[in-house]
């Protein structure tokens, strides 16, 4: 039905313009350093500088349009920095527009010792990659599609990346997405090396550069993993990738084009698969086996790695009784019931930690299964001192610690951690909680300059965060208590919980410890459990004492979180925006 009354017309329409001015406004302050820092690049002159590494980039080419492969090569010529080496592989193109623009570029550069332009028969884009490796002469090598184009400062970058004698196993640049028109979009600003999110998302992709003797040394690029050969390669290098540098620019832009997976997967349907050969072959080197699916996003893949143990886990419970929401019964209660119904592939020694005496958990135990129950004596409560009283009576490998008011929502949950826990160098794994309405609650935490922050808290269930953050394992310095698996050897040798932190900010606390000590903190989509947030003790604000003693112990130490990229705005309300 429409509306009658003019002046009720009126002001819907004023709303609506007054809606779009916001928007727009809004729109336009996202992005204005990027913006303009694209803006900047205009201005490099190309070869005014010069660094002792060499670059070396390689091109395989096979039949694009010739404006892109002009700018393609040109964007390397065009370098504010010299020490670069360019290695073009024509692999066999049909067109003849390429083979003769490919031949007049070798004929204009045949006196530049920097640039080689070699021809072959066609035999796929690893076949070409390699084919270009082989004429590599530089430290470092990185690939570069034939459609694609690299920033004016990219290689000055980079050189400045690798700098002296303690040279990085890897460096990676932040990329963007370029349309036909020259218009910039899709800003990927990525973490820091994150070896979990490399399970299952090429993130370093573009632009990338590996030591060349190291590519070499494992094989180069394999022809059977055409279409996820890069994918491939850095899982196989993954390894030896102990120092990886991170520069937080875009010095790559994607082409985004009708045949370019840039623009949708569907341009190439076959590299999804090509990405799970990739993976599964990972696993089977590393882990002896395991799983891998197509997720229900398009161009995902679920990984899961067999566990190469079968380890006890300690499940370490803090509870003081509290009846559940329908008052027939007891948080604790539903928790340890749930537990034990839906992990049927891990063993579990769980452990009620009750405030002073109350009556014990009554379920039915399954016969693989321990449930202990121990007395925390207390005149104040302090969390951190019941957890570290679970700890004394666990005797599992691993220990999870786990919140009273929480229930597994898919199954399985404890074994999907210990595929991420199992991993050396993992210490702490953290798990997907969702409300009971099925909105987040939990998917990892970032610290900005107010404080620890869970991301996308309260956001639909199903929203994928950013590029795919609350779909994918990765590492983040911090994950909340209410669901933490961790590995009993590190909980130990990093003492436990911080009795100083009773309320706030212990279990971050206790991850950047274990961070600082040298231990990764992973997270994953794929162990799920329901968190009645707050339903055992209903807090408002941070206890004032700890907040102000956590800031003075990690404010200087982590003035940048790692994995929430500088160039995102530090602001709660336009976190993961680009500044």
């Amino acid at each position: 039905m429409k509306e009658s009354n003019p002046l009720i017309k009126a002001k819907r329409r004023a709303g609506r313009v007054k809606r779009w001015i916001k928007r727009k406004v809004y729109e336009r302050n996202i992005g204005k350093q990027y913006k303009a820092w694209l803006a900047e690049g205009a201005a490099v002159a190309p070869g005014s500088t010069d660094h002792d590494v060499t670059i070396s980039v390689i091109v395989p080419v096979y039949n694009p349009p010739l404006g892109f492969l002009t700018e393609c090569l040109e964007s390397v010529l065009a370098q504010q920095a010299r020490n670069w080496q360019l290695v073009v592989a024509n692999d066999g193109s049909t067109k003849t527009d390429v083979n003769d623009y490919l031949a007049a570029f070798a004929e204009a550069h045949r006196d530049d010792a920097r640039i080689t332009v070699i021809s072959k028969e066609n035999g796929g884009i690893s076949s070409a990659l390699n084919a270009a490796l082989a004429e590599a002469r530089g430290e470092y090598v990185g690939m570069l599609d034939h459609d694609d184009v690299l920033e004016a400062r990219c290689i000055e970058a980079f050189s400045h990346a690798i700098g002296g004698s303690e040279r990085p196993d890897a460096v990676y640049s932040d990329e963007d997405k370029v349309n036909g028109r020259g218009e910039h979009f899709e800003l990927y600003c990525k973490p820091d090396f994150s070896p979990e999110l490399l399970l299952t998302q090429m993130y370093l992709c573009h632009f990338t550069v590996f030591r060349t003797s190291d590519v070499r040394e494992v094989g180069g690029l394999r022809t059977e993993m055409d279409g996820g050969q890069d994918f491939d390669l850095a899982l196989r290098l993954l390894p030896r990738l102990r120092r990886v540098v991170h520069l937080p620019r875009p010095y790559y832009h994607w082409r985004a084009w009708s045949e370019s997976t840039a623009l949708t997967i569907d341009a190439k349907p076959w590299a999804q698969d090509a990405a799970a050969r990739a993976q599964a072959d990972h696993l089977d080197r590393t882990f002896g086996g395991g799983e891998v699916s197509p997720s229900r996003v398009p161009g995902l893949n679920e990984v899961h790695p067999r566990l190469i143990e079968d380890p006890l886990v300690s499940v370490i419970i803090p509870t003081i009784g509290t009846p559940n929401l329908s008052g027939a019964g007891r948080f604790v209660d539903d928790a340890v019931r749930s537990l034990f119904a839906r992990e049927s592939q891990t063993r579990l020694e769980v452990v009620v930690v009750t405030t002073g005496v109350i009556p014990d958990v009554q379920v039915d135990v399954p016969e693989r299964h321990v449930l202990k129950h121990v007395v925390y004596e207390t005149d104040a409560f302090n969390f951190s001192d019941a957890i570290n009283t679970g700890r004394a009576a666990a005797s599992g490998d691993y220990l999870l610690l786990l919140n009273d008011d929480t229930t597994v929502a898919e199954p399985d949950p404890v074994t999907r951690m210990l595929e991420l826990g199992q991993i050396e160098g993992v210490g702490i794994v953290g798990c997907k909680l969702t409300y009971p309405d099925g909105r987040l609650q939990h998917v990892g935490i970032v610290l900005l300059p107010s404080g620890p922050t869970h991301c996308w808290i309260a956001k639909p269930g199903k929203d994928p965060g950013y590029f795919g953050s609350t779909l994918t394992p990765r590492n983040y310095l911090a994950v909340t208590a209410a669901a933490m698996l961790v590995d009993a050897e590190v909980f130990d040798e990093i003492g436990g919980f911080d009795h100083a932190f009773a309320k706030d900010f212990n279990d971050v606390d206790f991850c950047l410890r274990a961070h600082h000590a040298g231990h990764r903190v992973a997270w994953t989509p794929y162990a799920h459990f329901t968190h009645h947030e707050g339903a055992t003790m209903a807090r408002k604000k941070s206890d004032p004492a700890e907040a102000e003693l956590f800031r003075s112990r990690w404010t200087a130490e982590y003035p940048i979180d790692p994995y929430y990229s500088p160039s995102l705005n530090q602001q709660l309300a336009r976190i993961y925006e680009a500044l």
